[in-house]
């Protein structure tokens, strides 16, 4: 084994001990003891205190304000909207996907009492605010329109009507926009509306909940089990609506993923199918990716389609966050580096492509627990695997927000080599790396993944002045011996997380 000192230089100063350790030591645990304390709280409302913090300041500001909430569908929108409006003077609309004067016809009725023969959007809005005026007038009002990009898709006066609302009403109004359609408010929604868009206060994107947050609602599972459970279905909270701690990750997927009456077994698909047209071509791309291809060349030399149209189906998804585009971390050596990948982002829809779209027939012609067993299990530890590095990066992240990491990290990223990745890439002000290699398999991890990690490093000139290595196995004796003796080196089983 090669001496590793002449390799870095581990100086005193760079070996500090992490800052604060005691604030940050076993995460799951401090996750754990809380929830014995708060008990099960609402899934869908569950890690949303900076959320509801600046729902709360935008709402407490004098004068009227115009913002818009968005985010990927089920991740919990309309639950932290409805909680927020708790107790305050609101009136709320679910939008549908119809025409202008069927969707005008939807909302009077809805509303209850409103006259039917309102004829326009602002005539609607009045009505509402002299409503609830009329009601509690001490209070401000607060409008919100869930799912507005389908009343705005069909109307060229909605947008004029509310900003004309907004700015001519006689006490303070609060008006939130709600939307699952991530492309459709980050590409469509300013160029279609043009100057009224300067009305808008702010956009809030709600994002999907974390790790420590999966391990808060399943408090009866493992971190291993929480792992899994991240693993397939992300953060996104009403996904886990659908599982159970009471039954075992396996169970949960034969019943709720698998079973052809679930909700969750056409999800897949339907992720794909509400806003793209041409799915045959876009299931085929997530398909061939899903299966090891991330390469547009790969992805040409498969499919036969011309690389600048898979170019632009590929640029589709990624607006929509279906897919995203891997980039090695910036200061980097790009030589040795793997460039131009692309990775499906949504865990779901991963193991949706993976395991189900591809087995379809197998799918229908066996029961659920024979799927398992025969097209699941054998490939569920790898894939288990491949989202091990996204809980070692949020790891990390909540320990920098922590300051418990020996840097005070400003970037992050990682490292895709041709011989082997840096999963996290993390560099303070001064240049200060810490470097994360995550072992996805559950064996033991022995001294070679160390040497292993210096190769790599060096490959991508960078200098390891700090080392992590996860596992979600465990270490052999002579690793954690010659990590101690090296120093800067830090390992974390799966338990020690």
């Amino acid at each position: 084994m090669k001496n590793r000192s002449e390799r870095v230089d581990f100086s005193p100063a760079i070996c500090a001990e992490p800052k604060s350790p005691d604030r940050t030591a076993n995460l799951i645990f401090v996750v754990r003891a809380s929830h014995k304390v708060l008990g099960k709280v609402d899934h869908m409302y569950v890690g949303r205190k900076k959320e509801s913090a600046y729902l709360s300041e935008v709402y407490q500001k004098e004068g009227n304000g115009l913002y818009v909430l968005y985010g990927c569908p089920g991740i919990g929108k309309t639950a932290l909207a409805l909680r927020f409006a708790k107790g305050k003077n609101y009136s709320y609309y679910q939008a549908r996907s119809c025409a202008e004067m069927h969707q005008k016809l939807l909302w009077m009725r809805e509303a209850g009492g409103l006259d039917e023969s309102l004829p326009a959007y602002y005539d609607i809005f009045r009505a509402l605010y002299d409503d609830a005026m009329e009601k509690d007038p001490d209070k401000k009002f607060v409008l919100m329109v869930d799912e507005f990009q389908d009343i705005i898709r069909y109307s060229d006066t909605f947008m004029d009507d509310l900003v004309e609302f907004v700015e001519t009403a006689e006490t303070d109004v609060f008006v939130l926009l709600i939307s699952s359609s991530i492309s459709f408010v980050e590409n469509d929604f300013v160029p279609r509306i043009g100057k009224l868009s300067q009305a808008i206060k702010g956009f809030y994107k709600l994002p999907e909940l974390g790790f420590l947050d999966c391990v808060n609602f399943f408090s009866k599972y493992s971190t291993k089990e929480c792992m899994e459970v991240y693993s397939i279905l992300g953060g996104i909270p009403a996904y886990w609506e659908q599982f159970s701690d009471e039954v075992s990750v396996k169970d949960n997927i034969i019943k709720k993923i698998l079973n052809k009456d679930s909700m969750l077994c056409r999800e897949g698909m339907r992720l794909v199918e509400e806003e793209l047209r041409e799915t045959s071509v876009y299931c085929t791309i997530l398909h061939c990716m899903a299966n090891g291809m991330n390469k547009l060349n790969d992805l040409h030399l498969y499919t036969n389609y011309s690389r600048a149209k898979i170019s632009v189906y590929l640029r589709n998804l990624m607006e929509m966050e279906l897919v995203k585009k891997v980039f090695p971390f910036d200061g980097a050596s790009l030589e040795n580096a793997r460039k131009g990948l692309y990775r499906i982002g949504p865990h779901f829809l991963l193991f949706y492509f993976r395991f189900i779209y591809g087995n379809a027939s197998q799918y229908q012609c066996v029961d659920a627990e024979e799927f398992y067993d025969n097209f699941v299990e054998p490939e569920l530890d790898a894939f288990y695997g491949e989202s091990f590095s996204r809980v070692c990066r949020e790891y990390l992240s909540i320990m920098n927000d922590e300051h418990g990491l020996p840097i005070d990290a400003a970037t992050t990223g990682e490292w895709p080599g041709k011989k082997g990745s840096i999963d996290i890439v993390m560099q303070d002000q001064d240049e200060t790396n810490l470097l994360a290699f995550c072992i996805s398999g559950e064996e033991l991890t022995d001294v070679d993944a160390l040497d292993r990690a210096f190769d790599i490093a060096e490959s991508a000139s960078l200098t390891p002045d700090y080392i992590y290595i996860f596992s979600r196995g465990s270490f052999t004796d002579e690793l954690k011996e010659e990590a101690e003796k090296t120093g800067g080196i830090t390992l974390i089983g799966i338990d020690d997380l």
